[in-house]
């Protein structure tokens, strides 16, 4: 359970003898919050009390802190502790964390201390599990709010935000000037899931109608979704899929099924009811060798997540985990809203259009075959069936694994390869197919398709070597774009028809430039920090160059 306290008992025990563990052992002394083995047995502390969270002090205040302040570190604070819901896949879904404790003294100081001094990414981590949802959090929003008028910071605030009381989250999130996206953690929409994981008390048509409130062009919007939850399937998994694109929310963060020590789900019983199937898997960017107290020794966190059950089979989970990727590309962050918006202006389903890309991804070009074979390879053969035998291969493949700058999240290589390395590929296939539906349809005519060699044109323009901040695109454009840029491309070609052939110059604008000189400091130029770049970063349509008419 919480370990602050836990923490405090087991050093004042070990000062207590001289660090002597075995005297500990051997009177089994009873440690609060602390398990440990004696032989065969093991010994469990007692239960403490939780913690009231305005009598911890800040470590940001005492200095402790300080060295942190660096260009690359974002700092992150904890405002509430505990969760209301009992969702079965999560630890505070417990009884005991059901007790809400808010922490609001002294973080007015807290976060002007933080203000002054933070020196590279401009974002600020909250690790609460519901910001925006109590009354304390308009109190919260206000501070964040002054120190972004006073401080310029921070940009941009990652926390996840509430899932009940909707109004008062839409109400906070739209204070915060764009720097708070809009969550709406459905994991899954199929009522027999959600009824599974004791998820059935949080409204998904409130939740959506939440996230439709928040969506504006300042103020993004985003889903969770949980691959292989008890019920799930390959219908029930895309359904949700489908269900999240088509409520409009901007990006949709696909996980796995991890398998959490202490949650409900996470029991022998259900193992074996829902025949679950699980592998060790590395952490994303945590492994590394290190020094400590003179050793050199290799070191990695894993994770244990669902692979199979009874209603997904392994292939099933692995279509399931290609389907994820092509949303990733295709979706989030708006990377092809071109497309997107004129689906949507023909009264197209865009789910649709991903599907058809999906189903033949393997059939448009070697390139992009093998980025979706290189995501397979990650997703099912880096995976162990234990924590030993994954330690053994990090530690005999530790230096390999630094020097290979892809990193081990695979949906992180896969978006970053789709977007730097194969856009000029992925532009040409997904306005062809473009043009193949519309065809099939008997909508295609010379219009539309003048309309959309525009777009395509457009489309690359505006993304292509995008950390390029020098580099501008220059092109004549029979549509007015920009206007169609301005409706998010939801219009049809005859509303936007230019009488003349306008001139159209694509560059950064200062505030973007800005923007992608923090975020290159922050990630780096390895391939590795240019897919977390654009996880982390879920607005990237952002950073795309503007068009400037020119006489």
């Amino acid at each position: 359970r919480e370990g602050e306290e836990a923490f405090v008992q087991l050093l004042d025990n070990l000062i207590d003898v001289n660090f002597d563990v075995s005297v500990i052992k051997a009177e089994k002394r009873d440690i609060g919050n602390v398990h440990y083995k004696v032989r065969d047995e093991v010994v469990k502390g007692s239960l403490l009390p939780r913690l009231d969270l305005e009598d911890v002090p800040s470590p940001y205040l005492m200095g402790l802190m300080d060295k942190f302040f660096d260009e690359n570190l974002g700092p992150m604070i904890h405002t509430t502790r505990g969760c209301p819901f009992k969702c079965a896949f999560c630890t505070e879904g417990s009884k005991y964390y059901n007790l809400v404790s808010q922490r609001h003294g002294q973080l007015e100081k807290e976060l002007h201390y933080i203000s002054q001094r933070v020196k590279g990414p401009r974002d600020l981590f909250i690790s609460d599990a519901n910001f925006g949802m109590f009354k304390q959090d308009y109190e919260k929003a206000r501070i964040i709010s002054d120190c972004q008028k006073k401080y310029s910071y921070p940009k941009y605030v990652h926390v996840s935000t509430g899932k009940n009381q909707k109004e008062r989250v839409v109400d906070i999130v739209k204070t915060l000037n764009g720097a708070v996206s809009m969550a709406a953690s459905l994991q899954s929409t199929d009522p027999t899931v959600l009824e599974n994981v004791s998820r059935s008390n949080i409204s998904v048509e409130k939740l959506s109608e939440a996230g439709k409130m928040a969506n504006t062009a300042n103020t993004g919007t985003y889903s969770e979704l949980i691959l292989g939850l008890p019920g799930d399937s390959v219908a029930a998994h895309t359904q949700s899929l489908r269900d999240t694109v088509e409520m409009g929310f901007d990006n949709i963060r696909m996980y796995q099924l991890i398998m959490l020590p202490q949650t409900a789900l996470n029991t022998p019983d259900n193992r074996k009811l829902y025949n679950m199937k699980t592998k060790h898997r590395i952490m994303p960017r945590s492994f590394g060798r290190y020094t400590v107290a003179g050793e050199t020794l290799s070191s990695v966190e894993s994770e244990e997540i669902l692979v199979s059950k009874s209603t997904l089979p392994f292939e099933d989970y692995i279509a399931c985990r290609e389907l994820d990727l092509t949303i990733e590309i295709l979706h989030n962050g708006k990377v092809f809203a071109e497309i997107q918006g004129l689906c949507k202006a023909l009264g197209l389903s865009w789910f649709d259009f991903i599907l058809r890309f999906y189903e033949n991804r393997r059939g448009y070009s070697d390139k992009i075959t093998a980025m979706y074979d290189d995501f397979k390879v990650g997703t099912s053969v880096r995976l162990w069936d234990d924590v030993d035998s994954l330690g053994e291969y990090v530690r005999g493949n530790i230096d390999e694994m630094l020097e290979d700058e892809r990193g081990t999240n695979e949906m992180s290589t896969g978006k970053a390869t789709s977007f730097f390395l194969l856009l000029d590929d992925m532009n040409r296939v997904l306005f062809a197919l473009l043009k193949d539906w519309l065809e099939e349809l008997d909508r295609l005519d010379d219009l539309m398709a003048d309309y959309i060699a525009d777009l395509e044109r457009f489309s690359l323009m505006r993304k292509h070597r995008l950390l390029s901040l020098l580099e501008e695109e220059s092109d004549h454009f029979s549509f007015d774009l920009v206007a169609a840029e301005k409706e998010s491309f939801q219009v049809l070609p005859d509303q936007v028809r230019a009488m003349d052939k306008g001139h159209y110059v694509m560059s950064h604008q200062p505030h973007q430039r800005e923007l992608i000189d923090n975020y290159a400091s922050e990630f780096g130029d390895t391939f590795d920090g240019l897919g977390k770049m654009l996880m982390r970063y879920p607005h990237i349509h952002r950073l795309f160059r503007k068009p400037v008419a020119v006489q």
